[in-house]
């Protein structure tokens, strides 16, 4: 894994053993050209592009949050800290304009406003209370979801990462629901929030955003995935919604040794995306990840569905092979000796037949 030449998707492989699991992955990528050339060519024009912004924060009393500017590069800045509520939810100010006030806090009701800047909003679900932020002549109203909000003169952004969050703003009785990967800027014009409802996307992302994503994918081609993650962390939007987006996220939380970060993106690219070639390698991908955290029983499970849902898979085979593994690990003799005779069944000729047997304690 310390060939730098060798692009992120390779990072899939880690703690892959078996040298026909190698070959395996090696045809399914070499199958997939297209993708290397892409993510080379996002990487160099990235690595352009990359602009250096930091900042650091501080809180002042009370709830309201103050920071101040820093002139250091974004590499060696500090990173902004929370205000964290009593009930657990978090608001994190993104930069040195960030005014957010708590202007209300008990156990049904949390109220903020803020005043100027960004921040993220990291919100617990609690059906029991209410949780309102005012952005000058906007409202979002959420029960629990992350998001980020940023006022623009007298506008607001509103970007949603997990979730969904209500809208609305002050002389309209509109309110539009944004769902995760949804933005927008409000208020709207009365012609614009008129139609169908559907939230539309804006046409380019803040300055502020575009810095970010340079930042981040700089340090992703430059194979600085601990910096990669730190930022992936503080905004989870930053690792898109497309197929090579969500699985170079994953590379990044793999190869930063946060293999659990990895397993939301690697489960959207199979639900979200499950007519993809690289759906499956995915989804063989996400049952290893899981194996090496002792959830062996979820990992059995994603290595039945690579066979059940790609079964025409070049990974499918050794899916089986893993399952039959996973059971053996969880005490289930009579599992693994089934999955045994289905590989006789499916792989008559099949190099992984001794393992598999051994596995079912059939050698």
């Amino acid at each position: 894994m310390s060939d730098p030449q060798r692009v992120p998707l390779r990072g899939l492989n880690v703690g892959w053993d078996g040298e026909r699991t190698e070959r395996l992955l090696t045809s399914v990528e070499g199958r997939l050209g297209r993708r290397r050339v892409f993510v080379r060519a996002a990487f160099a024009a990235a690595a352009l592009v990359a602009v250096a912004a930091g900042v650091t924060v501080a809180l002042q009393g009370g709830h309201g949050a103050h920071v101040t500017a820093s002139n250091r590069p974004a590499e060696h800045s500090v990173a902004p800290a929370a205000v964290r509520l009593r009930e657990g939810s978090e608001i994190r100010p993104a930069s040195a304009a960030s005014n957010v006030r708590v202007v209300e806090e008990n156990d049904s009701r949390v109220l903020v406003e803020q005043v100027q800047g960004a921040a993220r909003y990291v919100v617990v679900p609690n059906p029991g209370r209410t949780f309102e932020v005012h952005a000058g002549l906007v409202t979002v109203k959420v029960v629990g979801t992350e998001f980020m909000l940023e006022r623009r003169a007298e506008s607001t952004w509103v970007e949603v990462a997990r979730g969904k969050v209500a809208v609305s703003w002050s002389g309209s009785d509109t309110e539009v629901v944004l769902g995760a990967g949804e933005s927008g800027l409000f208020p709207r014009a009365a012609a614009q929030a008129a139609g169908s409802g559907t939230p539309q996307r804006e046409a380019a992302p803040p300055p502020e955003k575009e810095r970010e994503s340079a930042g981040y994918r700089a340090r992703v081609a430059r194979h600085d995935y601990s910096g990669a993650f730190a930022l992936l962390a503080r905004d989870p939007t930053l690792a898109g919604s497309s197929v090579q987006d969500l699985l170079l996220a994953a590379d990044v939380a793999r190869l930063s040794e946060h293999p659990s970060e990895a397993v939301p993106y690697l489960q959207r690219v199979i639900r979200e995306h499950p007519g993809d070639e690289r759906a499956p390698l995915a989804a063989f991908t996400l049952g290893r990840t899981l194996g090496g955290l002792g959830r062996t029983r979820e990992a059995m499970t994603m290595f039945g569905r690579v066979r059940s849902a790609w079964p025409g898979s070049p990974l499918a085979e050794d899916a089986l092979l893993r399952q039959a593994e996973a059971a053996s690990k969880l005490g289930e003799l009579s599992t693994a000796v089934h999955l045994a005779e289905q590989y006789d069944r499916d792989y008559p000729k099949g190099r992984r037949r001794a393992e598999v047997r051994r596995y079912a304690h059939l050698e």
